[in-house]
């Protein structure tokens, strides 16, 4: 009786948890405060039922414990925050969004235990990239998704697709841009060989129409499965990958630092849906922003200002000095578009600590399924948007996407399996020698 209301508390979490990973990004990316709501509410009831489940059966499975360790000190560290966030109703708030990512992904590690389980973790994954690609292609058609907020200027300059705004939507295509790409070269052609050649291709498409930020972001999020899958074929075969592609990524970095490499981009961005922006007003933008978040973490390195707390508490820290009409510093921000300096001013170095560490012992885990490569690939293009956006710290949709991938449990490997069902091996007895 115990094991059959264990299991079936089990297979609704992780039902729960799967309308939280649909709801996340097609909610407008859960940054309104419905769509907030909603996904808080099925997060937080997602991990409530498989911590129930778990329980009741009186254990539980855990894939990988120092991931699992990580990601509760750190979500204890965003709730120990909400006691000296000066805006606790807010800080409260945004700490039940983190409870709903984080939950989120516990739920999934605690209940996606066997392969079925985790196909459908993938399958809704990608089933909701496709609703997403299908909104922005309605969008382009001037169809737009009744009580939806709609930015100005969408979908004549830009789209948004499920999203407000067009970057956001760029950040969140980088998990199914890396997910295709691991899919197709880790699996054999079959059935989804098409269905999936056609979503990657519209993921691509409209990351191009987004004018976003993030869209070297997701046209990278396409390429690095197959340096991640040259590691699993020959070690040797994935270095020269990862040299070419840091020696390439070298180049093009220091090419944009000369005049005639920034004149080549501002020819040619045009045609990777680039337009709002060039690259020297981006980095400038940027840098005045970041300056914001630095000041706030001098003034509070030991533990931040509390979760939820940059928007209000950044402006002390203006420069007063530039007084130009539209400049940044005469504008409201309300993030620090970037996820290292967003961490740091709300929850300080010891949360910039645990986040990294949250990150880092989700990709640690020795394993060849679909889940962890894709996510090794995610997360690598995440690292790098880190520095000029926030994809992983203020836009909830985009969190729980990213967090939920990462937190799926690897399977053992075939022989694992193999070695587990094994019967141990026989002992021959030895007679006792009798006394002489």
């Amino acid at each position: 009786m115990r094991a059959r209301l264990s299991s079936a508390l089990e297979v609704l979490a992780l039902i729960v948890a799967l309308l939280a990973v649909a709801w996340g990004p097609l909610a407008q990316g859960s940054t309104f405060w419905w769509g907030m709501a909603g996904l808080t509410l099925l997060g937080s009831t997602a991990l409530a039922l498989a911590l129930v489940a778990a329980s009741v059966r009186g254990r539980a499975t855990v894939g990988q414990p120092l991931w699992v360790l990580a990601a509760v000190a750190f979500l204890g560290w965003i709730w120990a925050s909400t006691t000296w966030a000066a805006d606790t109703i807010e800080a409260q708030r945004w700490a039940g969004v983190w409870t709903c990512v984080i939950g989120t992904a516990l739920a999934l590690h605690l209940t996606a235990t066997t392969r079925a389980r985790q196909n459908a973790v993938l399958s809704v994954t990608l089933l909701t990239a496709g609703a997403a690609v299908v909104v922005g292609v309605m969008q382009a058609r001037g169809v737009t998704v009744p009580g939806f907020q709609a930015l100005d200027g969408t979908p004549e300059k830009y789209l948004t697709g499920p999203y407000f705004h067009p970057s956001h939507f760029s950040g969140y295509l980088i998990m199914p841009a890396a997910l295709v790409s691991t899919i197709l070269l880790c699996t054999r052609p079959g059935w989804h060989t098409l269905p999936l050649l056609a979503l990657g291709a519209g993921v691509q498409v409209l990351n191009l129409h987004t004018d976003g930020s993030s869209i070297p972001a997701v046209m990278l999020a396409a390429l690095l499965p197959l340096v991640v899958w040259a590691y699993t074929k020959r070690v040797w075969f994935g270095v020269l990958l990862t040299v070419l592609a840091v020696a390439g990524g070298l180049s093009v970095g220091w090419l944009l630092e000369t005049p005639q490499g920034q004149a080549q981009f501002a020819a040619y961005k045009d045609r990777v849906g680039i337009k709002s922006q060039s690259l020297e007003g981006f980095l400038e933008i940027r840098h005045a922003i970041h300056y914001f978040p630095y000041q706030v973490w001098k003034a509070h390195p030991e533990r931040g200002v509390g979760v939820a707390q940059f928007p209000t508490e950044f402006s002390p820290y203006r420069r007063a000095k530039n007084t130009v009409p539209g400049s940044v510093d005469q504008l409201f921000v309300n993030y620090a578009h970037s996820d290292y300096y967003q961490i740091l001013a709300e929850l300080g170095t010891p949360g910039l600590a645990l986040f990294l560490l949250t990150l880092l012992t989700s990709v640690l885990r020795g394993a060849r399924d679909v889940a962890a490569l894709a996510w090794s690939s995610a997360l690598l293009a995440l690292a790098f948007t880190g520095f000029y956006d926030s994809h992983l710290t203020a836009i909830p949709g985009t969190m729980l996407a990213a967090f939920a991938l990462g937190g799926v449990p690897s399977l053992p490997t075939r022989r694992a399996r193999v070695l587990e069902q094994a019967p141990p091996p026989a002992v021959d007895a030895q007679p006792e020698a009798e006394p002489g």
